[in-house]
């Protein structure tokens, strides 16, 4: 009984356990191959998602291209820098083929090609029309900005066009896109299947979804891309079925103990994982989630700006465009500098990315320009970005100080006005104080205290009233009560008392102050500056007529120049008739001299010839000095003329020496550029020094300078020490006269005024008219004359504008 119950119990356990076996094989069998397929299918699906996503950015890494070279286009006018920027830009990528820009009526406007590594520019006879491409008509319904990709290549599918629409043409760069299709098929464990670009209708395709996943990668409404892997269902059925033959029995002796021993603890384990699991899986979506709202919150709220290691902006926060007035698309792209002010020194910048090449950070402060001009300061914290040891851009965080600036800018300003203020109050010739409504001092100045004889610290604990004389201290107190009714009082003579116990007489002034009717400003005047201005006002009336006589005077003597000029004018007439009628037989002397000098050459040698010949050369000479003198006077008694011309100024000086010689000679020696002034030997273009002047006027500054210096190197006794030094020459653009004489220089006290009217130092002689006439035509001709002493002598240094020789 006991037995068969064990053997119905053991083959009841048998059934169960075939039973058992048998179900799980089945279920495993057929759990197998739907697990196998589910899971070829999300793989290969997965790898084709991944491809299509390396596809598609590689897509939009050349939109993102296309778009960078539209707006850098677009602000370049002419077709050199287009080819310029494009050849450098775009032609370093492999995969562009060609660019192109065509106009709204379809016609190339430009077509640069890649050939053999090499750009090929297309002639402008050369430049078709696209408009029998199918893609025009769609090209033509483009919004600005707005991109179209077009595989119009019947011969190679894997190209592409990138077109997008500008304001009067189209952008057109044509992509190889070959390298991203071998990529995807090279780089991943299943084999992958591409078709070329078809039009959107499914009885073109030559994979079915039965025995291939496939994805399909549009490029525009009507044109994709396929991508297929192959469906593998293959599964080994009689590895299976021999490996439960073998097993069958061991399974099934098994199979129980270990069901028995295994499930609980491992059911456990598992639910403990699938716990952990789904709490980690909660945890990564909260980080994320927290991630992303820690990155909005940044781009909103953080200033922030990446540059490459050109100064070109890759990307910047919202919070920074917001900032500056431009958008992002305004920024990426362009160097950095649009947005520092001019006032920040190339130098200074220079630093600044120095210290960061060498891993350096830099921390300061940078002043810039808003989009709308508006200036503001940033706070920055630079860093650079290195990748294997190379500097490929920099990270830069900024904070907005323009306030702070600003507030720093009125606190200097306000210390300013405080100091001025400071200063204003301590430096007036009045003592003044401010007092509270009681009279007692709260502040004074240095002259209140220097009037009363008091220490500042000693006032301070003070009262008005102690100050004052006993017999007027009632009428102060009624004065302190009645000014705040009446709000000021001004000009009370009053007794004071200063601290050695001496009275003196003040001008008392109070104000009540209009901010704060709780103090009064005490004012204090010396007596004496009043009484000065009186005796002042009484010499007034004196020096005015003093000044009315030499105003008569002056007049007396211009009427006397007059009647000189008229004078001076009509013996200048007659000089010029004079030096007219001297040349006519001068002429006749100096031609048959030189025929004597020939009939001289001619006579036998003898000491009569020798006499001759140097006779005749004697009257050469005095010929020559005779012709200088009459070409002088010619020049001289030349009418003036009222225009500027440009003049050789060395031609001037030679002609007023030569005027000038007959006297000078007897006085003292003259060199002019460190060379003695002979007449004999003129040549008025040996250096040329040109001003745009008035001839005959600047001819009469250099008579009036060397007449002066003739009167005073007269006086000394000794002839070997009288000397007039005349300098010529050109310094910054102006032309320099100075005249050096060794006389022993001018007087110190008549130095400064020396070109005033009535100022001499000559006793006997002159009006002192002379040098303020001078001065005169010098400041008319654009001058500056100046005097001084110098080497126990006197210097007049002319200065005048040069101008260029024709």
């Amino acid at each position: 009984m006991r037995i068969s119950f064990y053997i119905k119990i053991f083959f009841a356990f048998v059934i169960f356990a075939i039973l058992l076996l048998g179900f799980s094989s089945f279920a495993f069998n057929n759990f197998y191959e739907f697990h196998n397929e589910k899971k070829e299918k999300e793989h290969s699906l997965n790898i084709l998602n991944y491809q299509k996503d390396i596809f598609n950015s590689f897509i939009k890494n050349y939109d993102e291209k296309l778009f960078l070279v539209q707006n850098s286009i677009s602000k370049k006018e002419k077709d050199d820098e287009i080819i310029e920027f494009v050849t450098k830009t775009l032609f370093n990528d492999k995969n562009i083929l060609s660019f192109v820009i065509v106009g709204l009526d379809s016609k190339e406007k430009l077509k640069i090609e890649k050939k053999s590594n090499e750009t090929e520019i297309t002639q402008n006879n050369r430049l078709k029309s696209i408009f029998t491409k199918e893609y025009f008509k769609d090209m033509r319904i483009l919004k600005y900005n707005e991109i179209l990709h077009y595989s119009s290549d019947i011969n190679n599918s894997f190209i592409i066009d990138f077109i997008i629409r500008n304001k009067n043409d189209f952008y057109v760069i044509t992509i190889d896109i070959k390298e991203i299709f071998d990529k995807i098929n090279n780089d991943f464990s299943k084999k992958t299947f591409m078709s070329d670009i078809k039009e959107n209708s499914n009885k073109d395709l030559i994979f079915d979804e039965e025995n291939y996943f496939i994805e399909k990668i549009y490029i525009n409404e009507k044109q994709f891309f396929i991508l297929a892997i192959k469906n593998e269902k293959n599964v080994n059925n009689d590895y299976i079925k021999d490996y439960y033959e073998s097993i069958i029995v061991i399974g099934f002796c098994i199979a129980l103990f270990l069901s028995l021993l295994f499930s609980e603890p491992i059911a456990r384990l598992n639910r403990k994982i699938e716990d952990e699991n789904k709490k980690l899986d909660l945890s990564i979506k909260q980080n994320f989630l927290e991630l992303n709202e820690n990155q909005k919150i940044m781009d909103n709220h953080i200033m922030f700006v990446r540059l490459n290691k050109d100064n070109l902006i890759l990307d910047t926060s919202s919070a920074f465009c917001y900032f500056l007035g431009y958008s992002k698309s305004e920024l990426i792209g362009h160097n950095y500098n649009i947005l520092v002010h001019k006032d920040i020194k190339i130098k200074e910048q220079r630093e600044i990315w120095k210290k960061i090449r060498v891993g350096e950070t830099f921390v300061g402060e940078i002043k810039g320009n808003k989009k709308d001009g508006e200036v503001f300061w940033i706070s920055l914290f630079v860093e650079g970005i290195f990748e294997n040891k190379q500097l490929v851009g920099y990270n830069i965080i900024c904070t907005d100080i323009t306030n702070k600036k600003k507030i720093e800018e009125l606190y200097v300003d306000l210390n300013k006005q405080v100091e001025q203020y400071n200063a204003i109050f301590e430096n007036v010739n009045s003592g003044i104080s401010l007092i509270d409504s009681d009279g007692n001092f709260v502040k004074l100045n240095s002259t209140f205290r220097k009037l009363l004889g008091y220490e500042t610290k000693e006032l301070l604990r003070m009262n008005c009233i102690d100050i004052i004389s006993s017999d007027s201290k009632k009428l102060l107190k009624k004065i302190l009560t009645e000014v705040k009714e009446i709000g000021n009082i001004s000009n009370l003579e009053k007794i004071f008392v200063k601290k050695d116990g001496t009275f003196i007489h003040l001008e008392l002034s109070l104000s009540l102050l209009s901010s704060d009717k709780n103090h009064l400003v005490f004012v204090v005047n010396s007596l004496e500056d009043k009484r000065k201005l009186q005796e002042l006002n009484q010499n007034l009336e004196q020096r005015i007529n003093q000044e009315v006589e030499k105003s008569i005077q002056k007049d007396k003597l211009h009427q006397q120049e007059q009647i000189k000029n008229a004078k001076l004018t009509s013996i200048g007439s007659l000089a010029a008739g004079i030096a007219h009628e001297i040349n006519t037989p001068l002429t006749y002397i100096k031609g048959n001299l030189e025929l004597m000098s020939y009939d001289i050459m001619d006579l036998p040698q003898s000491e009569i010839k020798e006499r001759m010949s140097y006779d005749s050369e004697k009257m050469k000479e005095g010929l020559n000095r005779i012709a200088n003198i009459v070409e002088s006077m010619r020049e001289m008694s030349q009418s003036s003329k009222e225009i500027k011309e440009k003049t050789n100024i060395y031609g001037t000086l030679l002609t007023s020496l030569t005027m000038a010689y007959n006297r000078s000679r007897q006085v003292c020696k003259i060199y002019l550029n460190e060379k003695l002034f002979d007449i004999d030997s003129l040549n008025k273009n040996e250096f040329i020094f040109c001003s745009k002047v008035q001839k005959q006027r600047i001819e009469q500054v250099w008579i009036i300078v060397i007449n002066n210096a003739l009167d005073e190197l007269i006086k000394i006794d000794d002839y070997e020490k009288r000397v007039l030094n005349i300098f010529l020459f050109e310094e910054k653009d102006e032309i320099v006269v100075k005249f050096k004489d060794s006389a022993g220089g001018i007087k110190e006290d008549i130095l400064e005024d020396i070109f005033e009217p009535f100022v001499s130092s000559k006793e006997h002689s002159g009006m002192g008219v002379g040098l303020n006439i001078a001065k005169k035509i010098v400041d008319e001709q654009d001058g500056n004359i100046k005097a001084y002493n110098e080497d126990n002598g006197a210097v007049f240094e002319i200065r005048l504008k040069a101008c260029e020789e024709e």
